[in-house]
């Protein structure tokens, strides 16, 4: 190889080099094209998981959602809306399908647009994610429940239970890259909010998964100076002193747990 083809061949890889690593070789377009792509799969889905569910639900009740299905496309009224897909979001529920019914709470929650619409559709995910047997299924129900907890702090950023909320969706659906975020974030709300007597119990809760048995006795204690009234925190003493065989402050928390 001569002197000359050895120069012609290096420019040419200089100048692939620099088009294939230097500049975007996608267009607006083809990039718009992939994300609407990307977006329409999350609708496939659940259109594909509606095909597969109305045939295993009773006739009168597949006619209904049908009926109902229709109903949406003819109204633009957004309350008459919003009532129609609350109802379609309790029918998926009650027939054992919460992911579906969550769907339909999501839509209900971007029409209504606050704390209480967004939570509401931020849990029936997590409970749709502890359900899903499907891993996609269930990545897809925690990172949509999670959007919709994160709308329901945005609305209302001074609330410490849509905090909670959030919070639990980490303990419950751990981050595969922060696996301690949830109990951090409980933490946190507590050193923000130390007289919430439901992160309280929260923490406790998480201390007995992990056998910290003082701490979640220290922390219900604490929960009960602030509401004596607090019937779950007298229940879990209840077992933490009948598992110690505690058996006077035992019968003490089992009166007080049966009190409701």
């Amino acid at each position: 190889m001569n002197r000359q083809q050895t120069l012609t061949i290096t420019v040419f890889m200089l100048i692939f080099v620099i088009l294939f690593f230097g500049f975007d070789t996608k267009n607006n377009k083809q990039k718009a094209l992939e994300k609407s792509r990307a977006q329409n799969l999350e609708l496939i889905s659940i259109e594909r998981l509606k095909n597969e569910a109305v045939l295993n639900i009773p006739r009168g009740i597949a006619v209904k959602l049908g009926q109902l299905e229709e109903e949406t496309s003819l109204i633009s009224v957004d309350t008459e809306l919003v009532d129609i897909y609350k109802e379609i979001s309790n029918i998926w529920n009650n027939q054992g399908h919460p992911l579906i019914s969550a769907h339909y709470a999501e839509r209900s929650a971007q029409i209504i647009n606050d704390e209480a619409s967004w939570t509401k559709a931020g849990i029936t995910f997590f409970l749709a994610a502890q359900r899903q047997e499907e891993e996609k299924e269930r990545k897809y129900s925690a990172k949509r429940g999670r959007a919709a907890l994160e709308n329901a702090v945005s609305l209302n950023p001074l609330s410490p239970e849509s905090k909670i909320n959030l919070a639990m969706s980490y303990v419950d659906v751990p981050s595969e890259t922060e696996p301690m975020k949830g109990i951090l974030m409980l933490l946190d709300i507590n050193r923000e909010y130390p007289e919430n007597t439901k992160v309280l119990l929260q923490l406790a809760k998480l201390a007995l998964r992990t056998n910290q048995v003082s701490k979640a006795e220290q922390r219900l204690l604490n929960a009960l100076e602030i509401n004596p009234e607090l019937i779950e925190a007298h229940c879990l003493l209840y077992e933490i002193y009948r598992e110690a065989n505690r058996n006077k402050e035992a019968e003490e928390r089992r009166i007080l747990c049966e009190i409701q």
